[in-house]
């Protein structure tokens, strides 16, 4: 896009903006659109290694006065560029296949994509990762792209280069489903992707709604696609990603497809992945290079309540996306080895690690995956790659949290041994909390990390860890905080949505008061809402409805005009119906969520994620939370799921009775005693601040992972379906209220 479209790029921003002056004449001495340009103008981003960093963390993001409106806050803006939003990298990098072509160009070599392997013999999996080159991995995916081309068309009996359909994928992370994503845009093909977890319904709606004639799948999943072909009147090829043999083709491919045709005539047939490939190899289809303008992928998000919606993301968006994760990432130095490597093991069914795959082929960063989809080998997988970023959730890094304290607390050293750990882990976190920055002391550098940090960070495979970056739920500041000392890293929080491909905004990873998300990207701008009936006022306390426009900003919901008009305004912003505060340096943080609250009996209001967010931002004990209430009753009940790796040793103390008990049979006991709960709830609500004595718990039931994707009581990026928890537990909350309040008579 252009200036005067409203948006720059982040070389145009350089070359305006006087604050990039130095680094403008740095790269005065190449031509503008060589590759000798693009190379060092990646290379020497962030944008905040050429302002005053100090300044910048005072100031992330400014109020644009002339913005004011009734009923709004000022509109705000990355103070790094305060006067135009940015688009993308560079005019010649405004697609995701133009920057992974770069990246060939740059690091045609380098490791790209990578895993372990398998003895077939003895069923060992190999002790380091193989990889093939950015080079390899570009021509695969073209001729894998030529292939799904030739065989679909042929079908269709439609000519080669006939791109408008859809191409869909069903597989956890692997290697096979990123050449597959690249092999679409060389072919300018758009995509999306089914969640393993869900149910065959949700699939199958997918699947119709975007008449999609082919879906590349891992071989786990056929047979539950064999299901549903009978109902998919689109569909005509069936891609395994594993090498299937012939006598197992032949079986599928006769008796075992429950109909050889669509509704359209056309035969339908399961192929190998690389049959695929060659195929495309030997019938070269030209490639069809996407503009920005060409459908990327439809995420389809579900919602909390009804028809899963499908995100619409063009090449413009992923672009701007990798624009904004390039212009405030500051890559780690490599000291060991000559790229950056990155664990893949979030799902790429998400839209979080989509813009952390598009990042890293946009960088030349060497991506690995988990050996098989299990989180269980998590570690095992880390120790072997040493990811230089280590991408996460919550989940993960509260395990992590309990791993290193129990290995503290129950380890096999003496207590002398014990008493340094936990000096030194107190002077870390004295040190990230008054001071922040990197500790580049003596004391730190030399002897903490030889007695214990290091130790840790081995433990985890994180040896070359440079920083954690945290998003999609919120996080306890205590588990952050942790983090940061026990690792000496520094830990980014982010935030953003499917319709904002992902992160908009990023805190910082070394801040002494942390827990926000941080400003807004160079790609966005933000406003607030004012929302009256819920006490938020945008204007004078700047909290309300967070409201987003942008590059980065989806333009609408797949054949879905009327989600589209809810969402998005006629002046393009988009309604998130996420409540925020912008502090006074200009950083997002997510408080609540609009309308969704009820009355108790009493008649006060009750915004229920409002509460889940601070209790799990608040107690490191809690992995999930869904809070029930009733508009008969006075008190707020909830079911809690609990991290026993880090609650087991607490609850053993402080219930003495239950010491003897572990893992589920520990949950049991809780649930079955109401002295044991009221003890619980006690100890969690100790952490909880900001929240008055109605707005907190009072009885609970407690499970290990209570709510799950598979019972439909939460959605795929763990948002709580409240009316399908309400009803999955209904008698247990009926129950709980028959109880009564554990803690009404005490102070809360």
């Amino acid at each position: 896009m252009s200036k005067q479209d409203g948006y720059i790029s982040l070389s145009e921003l350089i070359e305006t903006d006087k604050r990039f002056q130095n680094l403008r004449e740095e790269l005065a001495v190449y031509d503008k659109n060589s590759k000798e340009y693009l190379s060092n103008l990646i290379s020497k981003l962030p944008l905040t290694n050429h302002v005053s960093y100090r300044q910048f963390l005072k100031e992330q993001a400014v109020s644009l006065e002339s913005s004011k409106k009734h009923g709004y806050s000022p509109v705000f803006r990355s103070s790094l560029s305060p006067e135009c939003l940015v688009s993308n990298v560079h005019p010649r990098l405004s697609t995701f296949f133009e920057l992974f072509n770069f990246s060939v160009e740059r690091f045609p070599d380098n490791d790209c994509l990578g895993q372990r392997s398998q003895d077939r013999v003895t069923g060992h999996w190999g002790q380091h990762y193989e990889f093939e080159s950015y080079r390899e991995i570009q021509e695969r995916s073209q001729n894998l792209g030529s292939g799904i081309m030739t065989v679909v068309n042929l079908k269709r009996k439609r000519r080669f280069g006939s791109n408008d359909f859809i191409v869909s994928f069903l597989s956890t992370n692997r290697k096979e489903w990123v050449i597959s994503d690249l092999a679409c845009q060389g072919y300018s093909l758009g995509n999306t992707a089914l969640y393993e977890t869900l149910g065959l319904d949700t699939s199958e709606y997918i699947l119709n709604v975007t008449e999609s004639p082919v879906l590349i799948l891992s071989k786990e999943n056929i047979y539950r696609v064999m299901e549903m072909v009978p109902k998919l009147p689109h569909l005509s090829t069936i891609v395994c990603m594993d090498e299937l043999s012939d006598l197992e083709l032949a079986q599928l491919n006769g008796p075992l497809l429950p109909q050889h045709t669509n509704s359209k005539g056309e035969r339908i047939s399961i192929l190998n992945f690389r049959q695929v490939e060659r195929i495309g190899a030997s019938n070269k289809v030209p490639l069809i290079p996407p503009t920005p303008d060409s459908l990327y992928t439809i995420s389809f998000t579900s919602g909390t309540t009804g028809t899963p919606k499908g995100v619409q993301m063009k090449q413009s968006h992923v672009a701007a996306a990798v624009a904004f994760v390039l212009s405030t990432l500051r890559m780690p130095r490599l000291k060991h080895r000559s790229q950056a490597y990155d664990l893949c093991f979030l799902p790429l069914a998400h839209i979080f690690e989509r813009q952390i795959v598009a990042f890293d082929l946009s960088s030349g960063t060497a991506i690995g995956f988990l050996h098989k989809p299990d989180p269980s080998v998590l570690v095992e997988d880390l120790k072997l790659l040493k990811p230089d970023v280590f991408p996460s959730v919550p989940r993960i890094l509260t395990k992590f949290e309990a791993g290193i304290k129990n290995s503290l607390q129950n380890g096999d050293g003496s207590a002398v041994t014990k008493n340094v750990a936990s000096t030194i882990l107190n002077k870390r976190l004295e040190r990230t909390t008054h001071h922040g920055g990197k500790d580049h002391s003596i004391l730190n550098t030399v002897v903490f990390h030889r007695v214990l940090i290091d130790k840790i960070r081995s433990s985890l495979g994180l040896e070359n860890l440079d920083v954690v970056i945290t998003g999609s739920a919120p996080i306890s500041n205590d588990t952050l905080l942790f983090m940061k000392s026990a690792l000496d890293c520094g830990v980014r929080q982010g935030y953003g949505l499917t319709e904002t491909f992902a992160g908009i905004c990023l805190s910082e990873a070394r801040e002494r008061d942390s827990g926000t998300c941080g400003g807004m990207a160079v790609t966005t701008e933000c406003r607030l809402r004012s929302i009256p009936e819920m006490g938020y006022d945008a204007e004078h306390d700047l909290k309300g409805e967070v409201q987003l426009r942008g590059s980065q900003v989806f333009r609408g919901y797949y054949k879905n005009p009327q989600e589209t008009s809810r969402a998005l305004g006629e002046d393009g912003w988009y309604s998130t119906g996420d409540v925020g505060f912008i502090d006074s340096k200009g950083r997002l943080s997510i408080i609540d969520r609009v309308k969704n609250f009820f009355k108790l009996a009493q008649g006060e209001y009750i915004a229920p994620e409002k509460i889940e967010s601070v209790y799990l931002s608040s107690c490191p004990y809690l992995t999930q939370i869904s809070v029930h209430g009733d508009s008969l009753q006075t008190f707020l009940v909830a079911v809690i799921g609990l991290e026993l790796d880090i609650t087991a040793p607490i609850i053993h103390k402080k219930i003495p009775e239950l010491r003897g008990f572990s893992g589920k049979d520990l949950v049991d006991e809780i649930n079955k005693s109401r002295a044991h709960r009221k003890a619980l709830i006690v100890l969690i609500n100790s952490f909880i601040e900001g929240l008055q004595g109605f707005e907190k718990i009072h009885n609970l039931y407690v499970g290990i992972e209570p709510l799950k994707v598979t019972d439909d009581t939460i959605t795929p990026t763990l948002k709580v379906k409240r009316a399908n928890a309400a009803k999955h537990f209904r008698k247990i909350l009926e129950n709980l209220y028959e109880e009564g309040s554990l803690i009404k008579v005490e102070k809360l």
